[in-house]
């Protein structure tokens, strides 16, 4: 709901709205308790006000935002939206407390309703007793029943009350849970009271040191206008206005040129991708004519850049030289700050500091990769991490430790990125990061921690050192299909023994830059093309659980054999034909043979919590999957877990090769060696770009993957064969099957391989 306006306008005041809208839903509640629509229209308000707050936009920003996760919790609802529709609604904490208090309240009620009958068939059983009683004389053999049976009705009774006393414990819990939860909540209110008042000091102190800036601009400003020379009104064409107008020319039709570069691009994936759908992965005589073509254009249209560039340096090159002359015939004691910041001395003086910060990187593969080292800190200055800054304070002696096989060391300088103290506000960026769910599933990606993507730039800058100044914008749809023909790749190397004389195996970063630089056949187009696929892919891996767990593993926060292990599990889940939720029960005990009756439970309850809301479908029990391995609480990982560490080894929480290997031995004896050895030599590349240390162990968790997913690819056959009888026993008993939902499977990756 927008509402326009300025606060303080009569007539047409902001706050005045809000009072009204807010009389509205205060008049409109049904109860004096809280309620979702005035704590939502609350928040909406707030984010309405905080644009106009000026300088406190950012902490009034950030207190909204403590605000919001302190009242919402992670649990979401359907909720209709405007113009039709389902949408998610995040739902407050209390919300929950009600529906839990109102969910105890029906659970007692039912309890006591059990009870009243026992009781009556208690009553029942004492009549028919005395009834027995009366006539033991002549009945002495049935006499025996009915003691057996009231052996029996006595037992159950000792249930029923030891039943009763469970659910009277349980709602004492309940009650000590909801005064603590209460005290926390006073505990808070009393926080940000102690918070409010500490901003509004700050708020005091800033506001004297503006006005105190703002005299100080406004002298500094007056001075430096009475310094410039009178304004003519129509200057002359001069020989550096011809040079300017000349560059603008050639810079007009370098991006001319970049983007026909980029349309040659687009035109070549769209030949290669309709060539994969129809024919795999052969390269024809169509194709190789069409790639022959694509580098002749590439090449073309990059010697004419080159030639372009040299004409440009040249220009700039004159141009700086009558800028030099000009400045040496002008007054020689202008002053330094109004020459770059507009009368701001600080800023001057901070650059020149930031003349002497440095940022050191290490490599160990021979200059391939670079890696911050870990005692780098964040510089607000500098505004990157630092190794040594004189903005920071350091200790008369700092001792750095390199790792034994570190082969270069890079030392860069940050660029300063001082914020100007000018009264003018500074133009800002509004970024809308369009929210995505995981698909039909109540999870959300909000939910799911994102993973720093400067790692995967880091690693991008230290391969290519190159400037991009007109990219690509690849659709949703070409970005999940390069994903898929990149899984594929994968799965080729995966297949490729490591030679002997090379112990080293590349990264899921290396291999995506090796995919894409044989995908677009010269080395000149690589580094563009890899630049615009990591452009989308942090653009849309908030939006799709696919892309999520690919950026999670070029991160290194997820390891390389859970993608692997996840498109055998979306063999596993596209064989099977989902008609009702109890198909997802017969699954779970085909694939998760090891779990007990109450783990089987437990994940049973998980998935219908979280798909509570869906229709069950290929893709809501797939994503259901992917969200338990990003968690790690995969059934089959959890178990490896549990093998890693009652398997002797030296590090807690680690193990070396040898000690890896020996288990893979006594555990899984039939795995292919060089898939294993391939797996965990790029487990343990991966985390060593992850830590920056050279390190010799991979954490447990890695190493839980690796075995889940060597253990899986085993067991896919047989689990497939199972699955497919189970699938055809659902469609036999007259159930109506959903339409099936195409997922990216482990055979679809490895039908996109090229047929040899």
């Amino acid at each position: 709901m927008a509402r326009g306006g300025v606060i303080g306008t009569p007539g047409n005041s902001l706050a005045l709205q809000y009072e009204i809208w807010l009389s509205e839903l205060a008049a409109s509640a049904r109860h004096g308790g809280p309620s979702i629509e005035r704590t939502a229209a609350s928040f909406e308000m707030l984010d309405e006000l905080i644009p106009q707050l000026g300088v406190f936009q950012r902490v009034t920003k950030r207190i909204a935002d403590e605000l919001h996760a302190a009242v919402y919790s992670d649990v979401y609802t359907a909720s209709g939206r405007k113009g039709g529709g389902q949408g998610k609604e995040q739902l407050p904490y209390f919300t929950l407390a009600q529906r839990q208090l109102k969910k105890l309240e029906d659970q007692m009620k039912k309890q006591e309703d059990e009870i009243a009958s026992l009781k009556e068939q208690l009553y029942t059983c004492e009549a028919e007793l005395e009834k027995v009683n009366t006539d033991a004389e002549g009945l002495r053999h049935s006499l025996r029943d009915r003691d057996n049976k009231m052996h029996e009705l006595s037992a159950e009774l000792r249930s029923c009350v030891a039943e009763c006393d469970r659910l009277k414990n349980v709602a004492m819990q309940h009650q000590r849970s909801d005064e603590r939860l209460k005290r926390e909540a006073d505990y808070h209110v009393h926080t940000l009271q102690n918070t409010i008042q500490t901003l509004n000091e700050e708020k005091s102190s800033l506001t004297t040191y503006k006005n105190t800036h703002a005299k100080l601009q406004d002298v500094l400003a007056k001075t430096k206008h009475s310094n410039l020379p009178p304004e003519k009104t129509r200057p002359p064409a001069t020989q550096k206005g011809q040079l300017q107008q000349h560059i603008g020319t050639a810079e007009a039709l370098r991006d001319n040129l970049l983007a026909l570069q980029n349309t040659l691009m687009d035109e070549y994936d769209e030949t290669v991708n309709a060539h994969i759908q129809k024919h795999g992965g052969d390269v024809d005589a169509m194709l190789k004519a069409q790639q022959d073509n694509f580098k002749k254009s590439i090449t073309d249209v990059y010697n004419e850049l080159l030639l372009l560039q040299r004409h440009m340096d040249m220009l700039t090159s004159r141009a700086h030289q009558m800028d030099l002359i000009e400045s040496e015939s002008q007054e020689p004691h202008r002053m330094i700050t109004e020459h770059h910041h507009h009368g701001n001395p600080l800023v001057a003086q901070l650059q020149v500091l930031n003349k002497y910060a440095a940022m050191i990187w290490t490599s160990s593969d021979g200059g391939r990769s670079f890696y911050p080292l870990k005692e780098s800190q964040l510089c607000n200055t500098c505004g990157e991490k630092v190794v040594l800054c004189p903005h920071m304070s350091y200790p008369d002696e700092m001792t750095v430790q390199l790792s034994g096989v570190c082969t270069h060391l890079k030392i860069s300088t940050p660029v300063a990125r001082v914020s100007s103290l000018s009264p003018k506000l500074s133009p800002q960026t509004n970024v809308t990061q369009t929210g995505g769910q995981l698909g039909h599933c109540g999870l959300s990606i909000q939910a799911m921690p994102m993973p720093n993507y400067d790692i995967i730039w880091h690693h991008y800058r230290s391969r290519f050192e190159m400037e991009r100044n007109i990219s690509r914008q690849l659709g949703f749809d070409k970005v999940m299909g390069m994903m898929h023909q990149f899984c594929a790749f994968v799965l080729s190397e995966d297949s490729t023994p490591i030679a002997a004389e090379d112990n080293s195996v590349p990264t899921f970063l290396d291999s995506l830059i090796s995919w894409i630089s044989k995908r677009y056949l010269l080395r000149k187009v690589a580094p563009l093309a890899c630049y615009d696929f990591l452009l989308a892919l942090s653009k849309y891996h908030s939006q799709n659980i696919e892309l999520l767990v690919l950026v999670w593993v070029l991160c290194g926060d997820l390891d390389g054999a859970a993608l692997r292990f996840l498109l055998i599990m979306a063999d596993l889940v596209d064989a099977m034909t989902w008609s009702s939720p109890n198909n997802f029960d017969a699954w779970s005990a085909i694939i998760y043979p090891i779990l007990q009756e109450d783990e089987a439970d437990r994940l049973r309850m998980n998935y219908a919590a979280q798909s509570s809301n869906s229709q069950i479908s290929k893709s809501v029990v797939m994503e259901f999957v992917t969200y338990m391995v990003m968690k790690g609480t995969d059934p089959r990982v959890a178990e490896m877990e549990g093998r890693l560490a009652d398997h002797p080894h030296k590090e807690v929480g680690r193990m070396m090769e040898t000690e890896f290997y020996e288990l893979v031995d006594s555990t899984l004896p039939q795995a292919p060696y060089h898939q294993v050895q391939r797996l965990y030599l790029q487990s343990l590349a991966m985390v060593r770009g992850r830590e920056g240390i050279e390190c010799t162990t991979v954490p447990a968790r890695n190493l839980a993957y690796i075995l889940s997913f060597l253990k899986l690819q085993q067991e896919a056959t047989s689990l497939q064969g199972k699955v497919e009888q189970l699938a055809k026993t659902t469609v036999s008993l007259g159930s109506g099957a959903t339409p099936p939902t195409p997922l990216f499977t482990m055979a679809t990756a490895r039908s996109m391989l090229t047929r040899r």
